[in-house]
């Protein structure tokens, strides 16, 4: 996601029209009945934010736009996974799953169905660093498991290519390239800087809000995954303690590091690790 986006209700399509769109709501048909064949070209994907939603329109909607599934609750939401499972039959699907106790069933059922995963984690205690952990074995060992856990997995290709990239960006909250526009039509601050009246440009309110949580003598300041997280796990709580999202970042390096060397050596020693 390279270029600016606006995340949207879709009752707002017609005012966003030709602007590259997220388009949400808790009603299929209202997002099928919003988005003409024209508007397709500008939308990445789509959000349905509630897995109780009647997906019949999704089901017959030729388009094969991208959708993303948002899990409201681990516990309720959890079987209704397998009536979503048709739609991968015209269009990706990734399944949004929030980071509480006992997400990792939902995660497990997810990627046993094939649906990609974004994890939305806030600021994971002991317990669900351990369930994390728990994710992240599978994601990066279980042969079963075809698609990609987000942050996860583009932290992995990160440092598998020795390329520099955010968390912010990963998680689509870096306002640099998503705006989130609320219902009433306005441009939010992502959910983790939420709380604050913005104040000027909300771009550089944003980063901002953000440099105050990684500048000077802070934790961040001599932390080795600084570059990756910019302070992402310091949001909300500034006093939040990171051992345990730090041995993950850990973990991650590690494996991309193991995989690069054993691609290095199936290639004969010739270094050409990058396809």
């Amino acid at each position: 996601m390279g270029s600016l986006h606006y995340n949207i209700p879709a009752s707002m399509v017609e005012s966003y029209r030709g602007r590259q769109l997220i388009v949400r709501s808790d009603s299929p048909a209202e997002i099928v009945g919003k988005l003409s064949t024209e508007d397709l070209e500008n939308v990445s994907y789509i959000q349905v934010l509630s897995l109780h939603a009647d997906l019949g329109p999704l089901t017959l909607w030729r388009s094969g736009i991208p959708v993303d599934l948002v899990v409201q609750d681990v516990e309720s939401d959890l079987p209704l996974l397998y009536q979503c499972a048709p739609l991968l039959t015209r269009r990706a699907v990734r399944v949004t799953v929030p980071v509480v106790a006992g997400f990792s069933k939902v995660v497990k059922l997810a990627l046993a169905l094939n649906f990609a995963v974004k994890l939305d984690v806030s600021q994971p205690g002991p317990e669900l660093i351990r369930e994390m952990d728990r994710v992240l074995g599978a994601y990066l060992h279980q042969s079963t498991v075809s698609e990609p856990v987000e942050y996860f997995h583009s932290l992995f290709l990160a440092y598998y290519r020795g390329e520099t990239s955010t968390l912010w960006s990963i998680q689509e909250e870096d306002p640099a390239l998503v705006r989130n526009i609320s219902e009433d039509g306005a441009e939010a601050l992502p959910i983790r800087l939420s709380g604050h009246e913005i104040s000027g440009d909300l771009l550089a309110f944003a980063n901002h809000l953000k440099a105050e949580r990684t500048a000077g003598e802070t934790e961040c300041s001599g932390c080795d995954f600084l570059a990756e997280c910019d302070g992402y796990f310091k949001w909300p709580n500034g006093e939040y303690p990171c051992e345990g999202v730090k041995g993950i970042f850990q973990t991650l390096r590690e494996a991309a590091e193991q995989f690069r060397s054993d691609v290095t050596c199936f290639h004969g020693g010739r270094g050409d690790a990058s396809s």
